[in-house]
C-alpha cells in the first residue's frame, strides 16, 4: 500500500508538469502582461554563441517564468498566502491599508534629492531670464499620508523638503501638502486623482498670479474601472479605481502637440485607456516636451512646466489661465537640449515633482 501511494504521488507529480509543459507549447504567447505593466520576453536565440557565454540559458529561464501556464493564478495565490497565512506585511513592496495599495518608498536618498534640487537651481541660473517668474512645488507621494502612522517603513519626508529648501534657492516654494490626503489618490495607483485636483490648481495658479476656471466650468467624466500600477504588483483581486477626468470649454478646445509625434492631438486621449497604462489617457502619457494651446485663452501668458507623470493629469488644469502651457520631463530629454526648442523669456517656470521622482533624482538630466 505504501509502495503504491508513492508510486501515485510521483505519477501525479509528473502528470502535473508534463501537463504544465504541454499546457506552455500549446498556449499563444502574449507580448506583455497588463497587470505588471511590462513586456513579457521572447523565446530566447539558439546560437553557439548564446549557449557558450550562457546567455541563452539565462534568457530560457526568463521567458519560461513570463509564460508559465496561470502565471497570473499563482501570483495571486503567492499574494493570498503570504496576507492570510504568513501575515507578512508587504508583498513585492507592496502593503494594504484601508483597502488601498501603497509601494514603499524608502529610505531617503539625500544625494539623489539634492542632486535633483542643485539640477534644477542649475537650470533657473542658465536657462531662466529676468523676465521669467520661477516657482516649484513638491507632490508627497501617498505613502506620506499613511506610513509612518501605521508602522511602515517610511522616507524622512521633513529631511527630503529641508534638502529641497536647502539647496533651491531661486524659485519660491509652493506648499501642496496641506491640501491632500490619502483619498486625493488612487486606490490601486501610485497617482493623484484629478477630479480632486482644483484646490491644487487654484493654490498654483494664485502664485502664479493667474485666473483659472472654478468647479463650475467642468465637467466629470468617466472612463470606466481603473487598475493602477499597484493593482498588478499587489497580485490581489483589489476592487478597480474609477477613472475620472474634468473637461472644459477650454480643455475641449485644446490641442497638443509632441517633440516626438507628428500631428495634434486632444488634452484627453481616450484610445489610450485600453493601453498598457490607462493613466496615459491625460496628454497621452510619457513625453518629452508637449505643448499645450489654448486657444480661448484671453491672455498672451504662458507657462513652462518641468514635470514627471503627475503634471499630465494637472496641466489641464492650469489651461485656462494661458495661451500656451510647454511641459518637460527631463526624464526623456537632457537639459542641455532645451534651448533648441525653447525660447525662455518673459514665462512663468513651475518645477513640479512628485517625492518619488526626487528620491531617484538621478533620472533627471
Amino acid at each position: 500500500m505504501e509502495r503504491f501511494s508513492q508510486k501515485f504521488l510521483v505519477g501525479g507529480f509528473l502528470a502535473i508538469l508534463f501537463g504544465l509543459l504541454m499546457l506552455h507549447l500549446i498556449l499563444p504567447d502574449a507580448e506583455a502582461s497588463v497587470s505588471e505593466r511590462r513586456k513579457l520576453a521572447k523565446p530566447p536565440q539558439l546560437t553557439l554563441e548564446s549557449v557558450r557565454d550562457g546567455a541563452f540559458f539565462t534568457d530560457a529561464e526568463s521567458y519560461l517564468l513570463d509564460h508559465f501556464p496561470f502565471r497570473d493564478g499563482f501570483r495571486t495565490g503567492k499574494a493570498l498566502y503570504a496576507y492570510g497565512v504568513l501575515h507578512a506585511l508587504d508583498n513585492n513592496g507592496v502593503y494594504l491599508h484601508d483597502g488601498a495599495a501603497y509601494k514603499l518608498e524608502y529610505p531617503l536618498h539625500e544625494d539623489q534629492v539634492s542632486y535633483a534640487a542643485a539640477l534644477m537651481e542649475r537650470l533657473c541660473g542658465t536657462l531662466l531670464t529676468e523676465n521669467n517668474r520661477a516657482f516649484y512645488a513638491i507632490i508627497p507621494d501617498k505613502n506620506y499620508y499613511v506610513a509612518a502612522q501605521n508602522g511602515y517603513p517610511s522616507m524622512d519626508y521633513a529631511r527630503l523638503f529641508s534638502l529641497v529648501r536647502e539647496t533651491l534657492l531661486t524659485p519660491e516654494e509652493v506648499p501642496l501638502a496641506d491640501l491632500l490626503g490619502a483619498e486625493d489618490y488612487y486606490r490601486t495607483d501610485l497617482h493623484w486623482r484629478q477630479e480632486r485636483l482644483l484646490p491644487v490648481a487654484q493654490r498654483l495658479a494664485a502664485a502664479l498670479g493667474v485666473e483659472i476656471d472654478g468647479e463650475a466650468a467642468y465637467r466629470t467624466q468617466s472612463f470606466g474601472a481603473f487598475h493602477g500600477a499597484y493593482y498588478g504588483q499587489a497580485a490581489l483581486p483589489l476592487a478597480p479605481d474609477e477613472l475620472l477626468y474634468l473637461t472644459s470649454a477650454v480643455t475641449d478646445a485644446g490641442t497638443v502637440t509632441s517633440l516626438e509625434a507628428e500631428g495634434t492631438s486632444g488634452v484627453y486621449t481616450p484610445e489610450a485607456f485600453d493601453g498598457m497604462d490607462a493613466y496615459d489617457v491625460f496628454l497621452s502619457g510619457a513625453a518629452a516636451l508637449l505643448t499645450v494651446e489654448n486657444p480661448l485663452a484671453q491672455t498672451e501668458r504662458e507657462l513652462i512646466l518641468f514635470r514627471d507623470s503627475f503634471g499630465s493629469s494637472l496641466a489641464p488644469l492650469l489651461l485656462s489661465g494661458y495661451r500656451r502651457v510647454t511641459l518637460v520631463d527631463l526624464r526623456y530629454i537632457a537639459s542641455s537640449e532645451l534651448e533648441k526648442y525653447i525660447d525662455f523669456d518673459d514665462q512663468d517656470v513651475l518645477f513640479l515633482y512628485s517625492t518619488q521622482i526626487l528620491n531617484g533624482g538621478a533620472m533627471l538630466r
